[in-house]
């Protein structure tokens, strides 16, 4: 994932929102959001096929989300320079089957890539910033911010561009449970996001040939290999419910559909 937009506020309606962008090689294969871990039967994810772990999952039990973030080394390589011997996909669901607040205490990280892990509730929103060497937390402000793969960067041009925009039509609304319509839990949220597929897109690396300020990413890396932006995730929660939308068509403003986050009947 490379770009999440986040609203926290502890005393809103709807404390926690969130809007995660995908970017990735369109070959690399996955599952659409659903329960897909038998050993974990309460969360609620896309799935990586590859390594079976997650960009983002939520734990409705507990309205807590977990969005995972390639990193940038400390030393300035590319991400995806050299192997590692843990997929990164498994921490947010390290961090939703974990029953306390410092997940990563005492996991050896040099085995993960560098790597930007969000972890939020109503209550409270962390960032946790592991670039090879060194492990940064932090909570989020709050308000609204957006996460980057350099991390909060408040002057990155996504940030600078699209914060105020998520900010000034920030979503609240008063209570979640029976709300069906989109625009009733995400408002505004959706249509910025379909408008940011139309505009120029962002391109890969330090290749300045696209809109660096642009949501949606687009780059032909060659060799058949095009790295973009494939899936486009909404998670609202309230201290009692979570709502989770999901799109691989950003274009379109009619691709949005509910993910159910119940847990299924036979592991209640």
């Amino acid at each position: 994932m490379c770009t999440v937009v986040v609203g926290f506020d502890p005393q809103a309606h709807t404390p926690l929102v969130m809007a995660a962008l995908r970017d990735e090689i369109r070959s690399r294969p996955w599952d659409r959001p659903a329960h897909h871990w038998p050993d974990r039967p309460g969360l609620v994810g896309g799935r990586d096929r590859l390594a079976g772990g997650t960009w983002l999952a939520v734990d409705p039990a507990r309205s807590r989300a977990a969005a995972l973030l390639n990193g940038w080394p400390w030393d300035g390589s590319m991400p995806w320079e050299g192997s590692y011997p843990a997929s990164r996909g498994d921490l947010p669901l390290l961090v939703l089957s974990g029953q306390v607040r410092d997940p990563l205490q005492g996991l050896d990280l040099t085995r993960y890539a560098p790597f930007h892990l969000l972890d939020a509730d109503p209550y409270r929103a962390t960032l946790h910033s592991w670039d090879g060497r060194c492990l940064d937390t932090r909570p989020l402000p709050v308000g609204v911010a957006t996460v980057v793969n350099t991390g909060l960067a408040p002057a990155d041009p996504r940030s600078v561009r699209h914060t105020p925009e998520f900010a000034a039509t920030r979503p609240d609304p008063d209570g979640l449970a029976g709300l069906g319509e989109l625009e009733s839990i995400w408002g505004a949220w959706p249509a910025l996001i379909t408008r940011a597929a139309h505009e120029p897109t962002r391109s890969a690396g330090t290749d300045e040939s696209g809109d660096p300020s642009g949501l949606i990413a687009h780059a032909d890396l060659g060799d058949g290999q095009v790295w973009a932006t494939g899936s486009v995730t909404l998670v609202a929660a309230d201290r009692d419910t979570v709502r989770y939308t999901f799109t691989s068509d950003p274009a379109d403003p009619a691709a949005w559909e509910a993910v159910d986050v119940q847990r299924p009947a036979h592991h209640r």
